[in-house]
Parts: C-alpha cells; structure tokens; sequence
C-alpha cells in the first residue's frame, strides 16, 4: 500500500469515528438523562388495608411530579416476611438506584439490606424501620406518639381505672413495638389494668379469634385496642360476634371504610388515623433528593390525629378519613 493510499484509508477511519462520536451524542441529547428507577416494597398489596393503597397513592403522585420510576411490590400478606425477603432480593439484583422498603421485620430483613448498600443502591425506609444504620432515611408516623394518643382514650370510654386488652398486629415490626410502648407507658397502672396483650399477625380473623377469647378470659374488659387497621377490624367483629356492643368500646388505629361504618354505628368510639398519603410521598420525594446528592434528615415524622365520631366530617379531616372519596369522579 502506498504512503498515499494509507493515508487516505486514516482518514476515512478517523472521519467515521468522528461521524459516530456525533451521532452517539446527539442520540444522547434527544433521549435525554436516563430516569431514575425506585424499587418499592410494601408490606401488603394482595388485597390490602385501606392504608397500603392510600400509601400508593402517594407513590404514585410523587413518582409523576419528580419524573422517577417507581415499581411497587409486596407480599399478599403483612406477616409473610420470607416472601418479602424473595422480593427484596429481586430488586436488587435488578440494580436500580434506590429501593424503599416498608419493612416487616426489622431483624430479619436486615442481610439483604445490607446487601443493597453494598451494590451502592440508596436505601430508604418507610413505616417500618429496621436495625440497620445503613439506611439513609427512614419516613412514618412517629408511632410512639400514637401509642401515648391512646392512653387518655381508654381512659375517656373505661374511666380511670377500667380495664383494657390489646390487640397488635406483627410483633417483630417497629410500628407494634412502638405503639404498644406509647400507650404503656403513658396509661396509668398499666400492670394493674391491661388484662391480655396478644398479635394477630396482620390478620383480621386471628384477632377476631384472638380478642373474642381474651374477652371471654376477662369479662371484666371495658375497652378493646387495636393497634392498626386489621387488628382493630378483628376487635370489632369479635365485640359483635359476642353481643358486647355498648359494654366493650372499641378504640382502634388507622381507618377504612369499614371502620367509618363501625364508629357511625357507635362500636368504635375512636380512632389515631396516620397519614399514609404523605407517608408514601415524602418517602420518594427524600429519595429524590438522596439521588441528587442532596442530604435529607435521617428520620422524617408524619402526624397522626385522633377522631372521634364529632370529627368524621370536619372539613380539615375528610382527606385523611376519606382518601377514596373522589376516585372515578
């Protein structure tokens, strides 16, 4: 080959490399950057509490307004931890930027966060935390403070010295721990008072059969707490099933629909109702920011409110209590 015709040949290369350099990035330009993707898990999604889809709500608000990516999984069932774990470790092979996870056991989740960090994958905690300080920020109602809103409850529909069982949802989440040491701790003579602590483990028919044999082991009750959604459901079919209505009050956590029927009946004389909307909100819009390198506090606090049946229609509560009212309008 001659000098000539090889340098010829140079610069054809060097032109189609140049060629393809500007043609990579004007691909670039018009794809734009590369949307962020989250990795959601919930505790419940088959069929869940009113709370875990008001939760989504709020994922799904905030994913359109920052432009990320969420996809949203979670167990059929609170207590299934070992199908949370599975799913846990499907995310993170997926390799996305950050991953939110509502926890249902802080002690055994804790590997395969651990794991996710390590891969370099933001990790952000919601309702649930877990005993791991590798998560960047953890996003709930401050459920101690919910456990101590109970306490003057009990005493409001028992008296002073009435007595009280409990029913709790998952014995190994934050969210039980907490709120049952709230309400402990705040009540006075707790020891002398609470007649049974017992778990239904998420489900309502566990705590409809747990609460109808502690009634009947302690005829003395006065009051019934429950300590989320499907505990407190549990308690009220259980006071019905026994023909307690207007002897045993029911005070409960969270709200739905059936719920709202049971305290415009008079079987539920309370609730503490968190924020799950803003709890599902705030957790992408801090991981929005942890992703743009921003630093966000490590523990962002929703309120909670108690109602009674005076307040269900109170303008300031209705998006709290009523969060399905104006879906398919």
């Amino acid at each position: 080959m001659s000098k000539r015709h090889y340098l010829q040949v140079i610069a054809v290369i060097f032109a189609c490399f140049l060629a393809l350099v500007c043609l990579l990035h004007y691909d670039a330009r018009i794809a734009g950057p590369k949307e962020k993707s989250i990795e959601i898990i919930l505790k419940a999604r088959q069929n869940p509490p009113d709370f875990w889809r008001v939760v989504e709500q709020g994922i799904i608000e905030a994913s359109n307004e920052f432009g990320v990516q969420c996809n949203v999984t979670a167990p059929s069932r609170e207590s299934d931890v070992e199908r949370q774990i599975q799913l846990m470790e499907e995310a993170v092979s997926r390799r996305p930027d950050a991953i939110i996870l509502a926890a249902s056991d802080q002690e055994r989740m804790v590997p395969v966060c651990q794991e996710a960090v390590e891969k370099g994958i933001i990790l952000v905690t919601m309702d649930s935390d877990i005993a791991y300080e590798g998560r960047r920020c953890f996003v709930a109602t401050d459920n101690y403070e919910m456990g101590k809103k109970l306490a003057p409850l009990i005493d409001e529909v028992a008296g002073r010295g009435g007595r009280f069982g409990v029913i709790a949802h998952v014995q190994s989440t934050s969210t039980a721990e907490q709120r049952r040491d709230g309400l402990l701790d705040t009540i006075e003579n707790a020891g002398g008072r609470l007649a049974a602590l017992e778990y239904c483990e998420g489900s309502e028919d566990l705590s409809r059969e747990r609460a109808t044999a502690m009634v009947l082991a302690h005829p003395e009750i006065e009051c019934m707490v429950g300590l989320n959604e499907s505990s407190s459901l549990g308690i009220t079919y259980a006071v019905q099933d026994l023909g307690r209505e207007g002897e045993i009050a029911v005070i409960a956590c969270d709200s739905s629909q059936k719920q709202i029927e049971y305290m415009e009946q008079g079987i539920i004389q309370a609730f503490v109702v968190q924020n799950p909307f803003s709890m599902g909100y705030l957790s992408v819009q801090n991981t929005v920011k942890l992703l743009a390198g921003e630093t966000v506090p490590p523990v962002v606090h929703t309120d909670s409110v108690v109602i009674r049946k005076q307040d269900l229609y109170k303008q300031e509560n209705q998006k709290l209590i009523f969060p399905f009212s104006n879906e398919g309008s």
